[in-house]
């Protein structure tokens, strides 16, 4: 057996297998729709009426459907010229966050508390993508997105959590989460084809370094008092 010859078809990106234009299309505007409105929703939640109002339901459908109407008047247009599409996993998070605001008995907060490695490796994939623009490291990390390898190391630290979690079912979400995106990824390629586009966009990379801020914040004054 060619062991060089199976290395280079494990590490090849010559013939990425992309989506569909029209699946694109389509899912551009359902992503930036189901952020958009969970982004209605938290912002109610945190400074909005007490109680569930009928705005509850009023702005989320809104903003949801403003982003799924055609053309220059929405804001979907302009978010997908500045951002391109959200990530798999912001959107099957935005998904889960609306979830559980509407159906909290189907899916409790304790279900989704996400451990705090979670959020480290996200903070430091970005990091190694925005080096990795500037030809810092010695092969393209971006590039390896779109090989075999890439997604059998991501499924294998996928299962570590469920591994070591133990009796913690919060922390085995966690895997169970990271192995949907990935069978998303597969099966639908969205959104580019490229595996870290489906697990990390901009703007769930800023979401959360200022979590990880937040928490640091809050360990520091737990430790001084």
């Amino acid at each position: 057996m060619d062991w060089t010859a199976q290395l280079n078809s494990l590490l090849s990106t010559q013939v990425p297998v992309l989506p569909s234009p029209g699946m694109v299309r389509l899912y551009l505007a359902l992503s930036w729709a189901l952020v958009l409105a969970t982004f209605g929703l938290w912002l109610l939640r945190r400074w909005g009426p007490a109680g569930k109002s009928i705005w509850y339901w009023l702005l989320p459908a809104g903003l949801a459907l403003w982003a799924a109407w055609p053309g220059a008047l929405s804001p979907t247009y302009w978010l997908g010229l500045a951002f391109q599409a959200p990530s798999l996993m912001s959107a099957v998070l935005c998904g889960l966050f609306v979830l559980r605001q509407f159906k909290p008995a189907v899916l409790p907060a304790t279900c989704c508390a996400l451990p705090w490695y979670f959020g480290m490796l996200g903070i430091v994939l970005g990091w190694l993508l925005l080096l990795d623009t500037f030809a810092v490291w010695p092969v393209s990390l971006y590039a390896l997105g779109f090989s075999p390898v890439s997604l059998a190391v991501v499924a294998l630290v996928a299962g570590l959590p469920w591994l070591l979690a133990g009796q913690r079912q919060s922390t085995r979400n966690i895997s169970l989460l990271l192995v949907a995106v990935l069978l998303l990824q597969v099966l639908l390629r969205l959104p580019t084809g490229n595996l870290w586009d489906a697990l990390l966009d901009p703007w769930l990379w800023i979401v959360l370094q200022l979590e990880g801020l937040q928490r640091g914040l809050r360990r520091f004054r737990s430790s001084q008092s």
